[in-house]
């Protein structure tokens, strides 16, 4: 037989596999070196299964473990069909050559699944993405994360909390719980991490018309998860009126090129419905660094002061002339009111003090 026949028999059989055979090719696990081509999804499948959402490692940030665990929040879908999730590892955004993949894996219980890669990495920079299967029906693959493999053989530990300043009041570091009133995120070795926009931890304190606040925040990039998620701190008055409205509105919002304008480091300060919009073009966030915040107002001179520092340095100074002092004081992490939290952002060692 000669080269062009054997090729249209090749052809002919290639055409006539059964697409359950092509399906159960991309679901085995690769070894590493494999070649492999994926092709989206269909219309329908983009309508009923969304892709989920990268979660753990966020993208830029650097692991340990020669075998990491990645992490998704689960996708939304009209079936009640229960989804499955297939990972994969490349070394490269593209995927044409997969280091690993996952069999199926089953959705998680909490809202997000987990896969631990089972293969030993090289220590490199690697792409990995996700999607979903509900039925026949697969979904687009999530957004593709990067993540580069340190050279540590244990994951590091929590950043050591900074010494007590005086006159706090409450000290919460959120490692394994909180203090306050904690409304979704998932608590890590490293602090309160926010998982979804909603998220937030709730402070109530006496009325404090001086005082500061502190906290630890890492996973800060200098473009958002998602261009309405902003919001890192805020304070008001349940008492006079909803957060959009209140007459004692203060919070500190991280924002980012397009759509938004400069300033990218905003304070908004209402003290008794004196309102001053003050902010800091600082913009070049290292999601793999930790900065310290510190908000502290109160009288100062003739008047008052309301200051912003990050990682000791004056950020925003503000003079305000009516008294901050709400009669119910709530003090939040993320704003209820508001659903911006900023996904990916981490949390630890909150203080509040007068």
């Amino acid at each position: 037989m000669g080269q062009e026949s054997i090729r249209r028999v090749l052809t002919i059989a290639l055409l006539t596999l059964p697409l359950s055979f092509a399906c159960k090719i991309e679901e085995d696990v690769l070894p590493t070196g494999t070649v492999v081509f994926t092709s989206g999804s269909t219309e329908s499948g983009s309508a009923v299964v969304t892709p989920p959402i990268i979660a753990d490692p966020l993208s830029g940030s650097t692991v340990s473990e020669a075998q990491p665990a990645l992490t998704v929040l689960n996708s939304a879908r009209q079936s009640a069909e229960p989804a499955t999730y297939l990972f994969q590892v490349a070394s490269e955004s593209t995927f044409t050559v997969l280091l690993a993949q996952s069999n199926q894996v089953p959705e998680g219980p909490d809202g997000r699944t987990t896969w631990v890669v089972d293969r030993t990495l090289p220590q490199d920079t690697h792409y990995w993405r996700v999607r979903a299967r509900t039925g026949t029906t697969d979904s687009d693959f999530s957004a593709t994360a990067e993540f580069t493999l340190g050279t540590s053989t244990s994951p590091p530990g929590p950043s050591p909390a900074p010494p007590p300043s005086a006159g706090t009041i409450i000290s919460d570091p959120l490692i394994g719980g909180t203090v306050g009133e904690v409304s979704g995120g998932q608590f890590t070795s490293g602090g309160w991490q926010v998982t979804s926009p909603g998220n937030y931890i709730r402070y109530e304190v006496s009325p404090m018309e001086s005082g500061w606040v502190e906290f630890d925040v890492s996973g800060l990039r200098e473009i958002n998860s998602s261009p309405d998620q902003f919001m890192l701190f805020g304070m008001w008055d349940p008492s006079a009126g909803s957060y959009r409205a209140n007459p004692y509105r203060v919070h500190i919002q991280k924002l980012h090129p397009n759509p938004h304008n400069p300033p990218y480091l905003r304070l908004r300060w209402i003290a008794n419905g004196e309102q001053h919009d003050e902010g800091s073009n600082f913009l070049a966030w290292n999601p793999n660094r930790t900065y310290r915040f510190r908000l502290e107002w109160g009288p100062s001179g003739n008047g008052n002061r309301v200051r912003v520092y990050v990682d000791g340095g004056v950020e925003i100074d503000v003079g305000y002339n009516r008294t901050y002092r709400p009669d119910v004081h709530y003090l939040e992490l993320g704003i209820a009111e508001r659903g911006e939290s900023v996904v990916g952002a981490k949390y630890s060692n909150f203080r509040i003090g007068n």
